[in-house]
């Protein structure tokens, strides 16, 4: 039983730092995967849900550290009882959300670890029911010992890991995902990944969703063609207005040199409203939110392609000046 339960501690102390560790590097991807459930549990079970959405941000943080630091606690027996009452919460939470996932057939990918290992959701469910059984196992086999003063050690590791995922998660929000597990992350050449792998032709690309189109015409292959920034939009709604002057100081100082384009998931009034309120003056088309989403985690947001390979991305709060941006091209 010992060794069953060392066994169990690793395991799920492992997969549960791994697992917060990719969310706390990206909370905007877990965000929009929260905002999934609650948008599908407003629908079939309780129009609260819808007003959670606001929310998912903080739950995203909340979650993610959590998840990491119970992992490092249960990995140090710190505090046993109080843990694994909290692992097993979280993951009944889980399993409930991967099953409720895999049968009805809502949300195809639960985020268990973001983007970095894709699950189906019948895996991502007998995934959590196998963590199920080995937190049970902790659970009844915990040691009463908790009226014991962990150490000091045990509380400043405690304490040390919810400081660094706090650091973390802000950095990201704020900037850009430390490391980018994405299907356009930089370096990234699109149109070899809208291809199958050339040893695996049945095999379905990395990129399937890539489309840029206009009131009249589809700006797609164009946007692969030469020097093009994209100013991504995901919505005119919460698009960060503060960060436009800066924008369009950099847009007339590259205008003669790269293609500027905005892309957008708003409808062509709304941003044409943006547009005169920011004095944007760049051509726009029009995307999928999803596909912006996933392209860069900011509203606005900048990815710069030569000849469609992604050369660099940018969060409002990093705009470069021209000579940063031009520097990415030599």
């Amino acid at each position: 039983m010992k060794a069953l339960n060392t066994v169990a501690r690793f395991i799920v102390g492992g997969l549960f730092i791994f697992s917060g560790l990719i969310k706390v590097n990206d909370p905007v991807g877990t965000q929009i995967k929260l905002e999934e459930y609650f948008t599908v549990f407003a629908v079939d079970i309780a129009p609260f849900f819808e007003s959670l959405k606001p929310l998912a941000l903080f739950f995203s943080i909340l979650l993610s550290t959590l998840e990491v630091v119970l992992g490092i606690a249960i990995l140090l027996k710190y505090r046993e009882k109080l843990v694994t009452t909290l692992l097993l919460a979280m993951i009944i939470f889980f399993t409930f959300l991967t099953f409720y996932s895999a049968y009805f057939n809502k949300v195809t990918d639960c985020g268990c670890f973001g983007d970095a290992i894709k699950l189906t959701p019948w895996q991502s469910f007998f995934k959590d029911i196998i963590l199920l059984v080995f937190i049970v196992i902790l659970f009844i086999g915990r040691k009463a010992n908790d009226i014991k003063r962990p150490s000091n050690f045990k509380h400043i590791s405690v304490a040390v890991s919810t400081v660094f995922c706090l650091v973390v998660a802000f950095w990201s929000i704020n900037h850009l995902p430390s490391i980018d597990f994405r299907a356009y992350k930089e370096g990234t050449v699109i149109p070899v990944a809208m291809m199958p792998p050339a040893d695996n032709p049945s095999e379905v690309p990395k990129i399937t969703n890539y489309a840029f189109w206009g009131d009249e015409d589809d700006y797609t292959m164009e946007s692969l063609s030469g020097k093009k920034l994209l100013v991504i939009v995901h919505d005119v709604e919460n698009t960060e207005l503060r960060a436009y002057p800066m924008l369009n100081s950099l847009v007339r100082s590259i205008e003669n040199q790269v293609g500027v384009v905005a892309i957008t998931a708003s409808s062509g009034p709304e941003f044409e409203s943006l547009r005169h309120d920011v004095q944007l003056a760049v051509p726009y088309y029009y995307s999928d939110k999803t596909l912006l989403k996933t392209m860069v985690r900011s509203n606005p947001g900048l990815v710069l392609l030569q000849d469609g390979q992604v050369m660099k991305k940018w969060h409002y709060n990093d705009i470069p000046d021209a000579t940063e941006l031009l520097n990415e091209f030599y």
